[in-house]
């Protein structure tokens, strides 16, 4: 054999020259790994006739990494690649909306729980009528029409969902430069309409005491009396809870709300006598075991029924053969809060010591945020004493919430 650089005759097998050292074999480079991105080729040698495997990106979560096929050489495998990214590559010029949502939405909902995607699948459905227009030809005024017609028939809270929607569309079409600006940034919402808080009447509440027998009537009359949440309520751990000293913690929500101390009511023993049986019946760390989905829909409109304090549900059969209940009523769990509030407050308890309580987040305006050490137990107990039960005699609303 010749060497590839003196060309003078060295052994056959020769690695390197006996004159001028030149290696004779080269080795072979490594393929550089492709981008982030772009797909992925896979080498299987078990595959003799069509080694290269080819699948699409994956998406960021590391799912959804679809296959595309086998082919016999690698320069075969990086042209079905290419052909892929081309079909379904869009032209941003004329995309439109529906497409900018099916894209934006593809990768967004990966980070969402299912309550908010839901939340923007219902907001899209208001954005139909100018869904198949191109984003770069949609302004304010467009959308602007979608929160109106929204307005007419549902709650601003709805309304805003939709305007957070089309932000969040236009930011979308911001980056990929097919608009210059978030034209959602300038829609109007309706003015907040604020509606009268419902609350368990005098006679309402009667008959719960008249069913506290029953575990699901005192969860209910347990937050109607210390004002807890209902998702409260089930993460209450049993280290906070102290009989003893009459009070305990729990709060989860707000800044102002979270780990509150709430005394239990002297005046209406009962609810402490709830918590104690709770307590010694638990086999977990947690005061009551449960969830607040269930919660609402197995026992407490079924246990609200069983009072008699809202009408008996609708059955309906569905094609399956399975049947639906539905409830007719305005209560829902967050009215037992309502209802503490408006007792507390006509029962002559301090502003400031009820949202302690009651962990609003307007206390954050009267004082810094708290801890345990900081709260004065005695002061909130001496509040909570003012609450009472109501009493079926008593017709005059002061008297029926406990003042004398």
């Amino acid at each position: 054999m010749l060497c590839k650089k003196c060309r003078k005759e060295i052994p056959d097998g020769s690695i390197y020259c006996n004159y001028c050292g030149k290696k004779q074999e080269t080795t072979k480079r490594k393929t550089r790994r492709r981008a982030r991105g772009t797909g992925t080729i896979r080498y299987k040698p078990e595959y003799k006739n069509r080694p290269y495997v080819v699948f699409s990106p994956r998406t960021t979560s590391g799912t959804g990494e679809k296959y595309i096929g086998c082919f016999k050489t690698a320069a075969e495998a990086q042209a079905a690649l290419d052909s892929y990214f081309n079909s379904t590559h869009i032209d941003h010029s004329s995309l439109t909306l529906a497409q900018a949502y099916e894209n934006w939405s593809f990768e967004h909902f990966e980070s969402l729980t299912k309550s908010g995607e839901q939340g923007y699948k219902t907001a899209w459905r208001y954005l139909d009528s100018i869904a198949g227009r191109k984003m770069s030809e949609l302004k304010t005024a467009d959308y602007q029409r979608c929160i109106t017609e929204c307005a007419k028939r549902f709650s601003r809270s709805q309304c805003a969902k939709i305007k957070q929607l089309c932000s969040q569309l236009c930011k979308y079409a911001a980056q990929n430069d097919i608009i210059d600006k978030n034209y959602a940034e300038y829609i109007t919402l309706p003015k907040e309409v604020k509606k009268e808080k419902r609350i368990f009447t005098a006679e309402e509440l009667e008959k719960l005491w008249e069913h506290s027998s029953d575990r699901s009537v005192q969860v209910i009359l347990f937050m109607i009396y210390t004002g807890f949440r209902i998702g409260e309520v089930f993460t209450i751990l049993k280290k906070n809870v102290h009989l003893a000293e009459n009070y305990m913690i729990g709060g989860i929500k707000t800044e102002a709300g979270k780990d509150r101390l709430v005394p239990f009511p002297s005046q209406i023993p009962e609810i402490k006598t709830f918590v104690q049986d709770w307590y010694n019946e638990s086999k977990t760390d947690f005061l009551l075991n449960g969830d607040v989905n269930n919660f609402r829909k197995r026992n407490f409109y079924p246990a609200l029924a069983e009072c008699g304090v809202i009408p008996e549900p609708t059955v309906t059969e569905l094609k399956s053969g399975k049947t639906t209940k539905k409830y007719d009523t305005e209560i829902t769990p967050h009215c037992c809060r309502h209802t503490f509030a408006t007792l507390s407050a006509d029962c002559g308890m301090q502003p400031e010591k009820l949202q302690r309580i009651i962990g609003h987040a307007k206390y954050e305006t009267t004082a810094d945020i708290y801890n345990h050490s900081g709260q004065d137990a005695k002061a909130l107990a001496e509040e909570m004493s003012k609450l009472r039960k109501p009493v079926e005699h008593f017709t005059d609303k002061r008297r029926f919430y406990g003042i004398s």
